[in-house]
């Protein structure tokens, strides 16, 4: 009996390579693909982040500095790095101030709101018109007051007492009053936005910005106004004319990864002392 040997199947070594080669190149392919779609993402997670933190600092600038002090608004630090204005706590019409030839008095009658002032409200501001005179606290423009009779009335006139006589140095045209407290600032510091406030008169670091008894709160990242040779200025003011409102210019270069988006906004300052 003859034994007919079965017949041997396998794959050759021409095979054995060319599925490897095959397999080679829809594995490149495939990575090039998952590649692409997670740097796709990531590109589109760093650009919304960029827009929201960009969005939430102009829209909060926005809100703070329509509501600051009349000629308040001005550049503090180096390169211009600070944006200073000093916030309303509340906008009164007087009755009547003590102003040349007048003689000075230790009381002003004003129309109160219904609401309270904040605890830190220590100053009343007449007819300011530059910013020297409202942060120097001048005589005549912003006076210390020490305590405010019938503050929450809107139906009867409420009564500022000051500690001692004093005699403002002009009339508002619209007999408007401020009451105001200390300061607030928006900085730029490294990548980082940061608002300062409570800091006292007088207390600023070597480089301009608020000094060291502020209150430092983290508004923004990612900021490349002063990074390499780029020397982008964040901040620019325009004082009011006769013509226009105060004008805050306000320009942020956010960077991160390979994504770069630049804010541009414009805030106007309501010209009414």
């Amino acid at each position: 009996m003859v034994n007919v040997p079965k017949k041997q199947t396998g794959f050759t070594l021409v095979e054995l390579v060319t599925v490897i080669v095959i397999l080679g190149v829809l594995g490149t392919g495939i990575s090039s693909f998952l590649r692409f779609g997670t740097k796709t993402y990531t590109d589109s997670s760093d650009r919304e982040a960029l827009i929201s933190t960009g969005r939430f600092l102009v829209e909060r600038l926005n809100r703070e500095v329509r509501h600051a002090l009349p000629n308040s608004i001005r550049t503090i630090g180096d390169d211009d790095q600070c944006l200073e204005f000093m916030p309303i706590d509340k906008s009164v019409i007087y009755l009547d101030i003590p102003v040349a030839p007048e003689p000075a008095s230790n009381s002003v009658e004003v129309l109160m709101l219904n609401e309270a002032l904040s605890t830190n409200t220590n100053y009343v501001s007449v007819y300011a018109l530059n910013s020297d005179d409202i942060y120097n606290r001048a005589s005549g423009v912003v006076e210390a007051f020490s305590s405010v009779v019938n503050s929450n009335a809107n139906d009867s006139p409420s009564t500022i007492n000051f500690a001692s006589n004093v005699q403002f140095n002009a009339e508002s045209p619209t007999n408007r009053l401020y009451f105001i407290s200390n300061p607030v600032s928006f900085c730029i510091e490294n990548s980082n936005v940061y608002r300062y406030q409570n800091y006292t008169d007088g207390d600023y670091a070597a480089n301009g910005i608020p000094g060291t008894s502020a209150t430092r709160v983290l508004m923004a990242q990612y900021l490349a106004n002063f990074s390499g040779t780029v020397n982008l200025a964040p901040f620019q003011t325009f004082p009011a004319t006769l013509q226009r409102n105060g004008l805050a210019i306000t320009r942020f270069k956010f960077a991160r990864n390979d994504e770069e988006i630049v804010f541009s906004n414009e805030i106007q300052v309501p010209n009414v002392p």
